[in-house]
């Protein structure tokens, strides 16, 4: 296929709550400028980096957002409050410890519900399609769940739903009060260098690191990733700010308690993640494509050799163009 020009606008929108402001950045094939909801498609993030991070780094061939775009698609991303440039809750310039985690995936789903609406209004279409990756899995399915009318197809990228894991959730528990969060896990996070190194080289078994990343990838995207927070930056130990809402959203999950009921999601779901994820997995995946009982062309796609960042690694043309297959069906 002929190489095809993709240009970019970014946004600041007014979300669904009074003085909150939503970060949405939009990519499409230049020349083209109407589009219909076959081709209009919304990325949301996981617990880490914002939208613009995560699917549109950079690093000449590593954004998704341009792959998406080159395809003939009005393509769109954006972040959840307390990420990226989008507002921040006031708890985020208090002390964390001891208070309530920020941005759980209820209000995430606010904030994609108002990205939807401008989506749908800039594009004058009624859906749109939806992919999640890691956190967002829940959020985008769960307002698939509650706004069928809305999604045409849903992407879910390594993809978490419910089960139970009492080791896991011990992680995150009170020990003076079994089956409630640990206070001391604070409303919201630091989260250096070392451990975005820690969680992408992780999942990575023995010797195939190098042959399965690039290493000049994780230092762009760590670059990308810190100066989304000017004043973490500025710390001895430079951090990026995030909240914790999602790791109280995972304590929830591991107890096999789920944000939404996936039977009532109606349109087509791609579930799709990495034999080599150490995040999602197998018992928890294949739980879900089983309760998604009202889907209408679900499928189930489990690639070898991947991991949590399969769109950074040895085979990410083979996973994009599953994922775009999907898309475009």
């Amino acid at each position: 296929m002929n190489k095809i020009e993709t240009i970019g606008k970014d946004y600041l929108i007014d979300s669904l709550d009074p003085d909150v402001r939503i970060e949405v950045r939009e990519k499409r094939p230049k020349g083209k400028r109407k589009f219909s909801e076959e081709n209009t498609v919304l990325l949301c993030h996981g617990r880490l980096a914002p939208g613009p991070v995560a699917f549109d780094l950079s690093v000449p061939g590593y954004s998704w957002m341009d792959y998406i775009a080159s395809r003939g698609f009005n393509v769109f991303t954006m972040s959840v409050r307390g990420f990226g440039r989008s507002s921040r809750p006031a708890g985020m310039d208090k002390d964390p410890i001891g208070k309530r985690p920020l941005v759980r995936g209820k209000t995430a789903m606010r904030d994609i519900e108002a990205v939807v609406r401008f989506i749908c209004e800039r594009n004058g279409i009624g859906r749109v399609k939806l992919l999640g990756r890691s956190w967002s899995t829940t959020t985008t399915a769960a307002f698939a769940a509650a706004n069928p009318a809305r999604v045409s197809r849903l992407v879910l990228y390594a993809p978490y739903y419910a089960y139970d894991n009492p080791e896991r959730a011990a992680r995150f528990e009170n020990p003076y009060k079994p089956g409630s969060w640990n206070p001391k896990n604070g409303s919201w996070i630091w989260t250096t260098e070392k451990d975005l190194y820690t969680r992408w080289w992780g999942h990575i078994s023995g010797s195939a690191h190098r042959r399965w990343r690039d290493t000049k990838l994780v230092h762009a995207y760590w670059k990308e990733f810190l100066a989304t927070d000017p004043e973490g930056a500025k710390r001895k130990s430079p951090a990026v700010q995030t909240p914790n809402g999602s790791l109280a959203d995972l304590y929830d999950r591991v107890r096999n308690k789920p944000l939404y009921d996936a039977s009532k999601i109606r349109c087509p779901v791609l579930l799709i993640f990495g034999d080599q994820d150490g995040a999602a997995n197998p018992v928890e995946a294949w739980d879900l494509f089983q309760k998604l009982t009202s889907s209408r062309g679900k499928r189930y796609v489990v690639m070898g050799e991947g991991t949590h960042f399969m769109e950074f690694e040895h085979r990410r043309e083979e996973f994009l163009a599953q994922v775009q297959d999907f898309l475009e069906t």
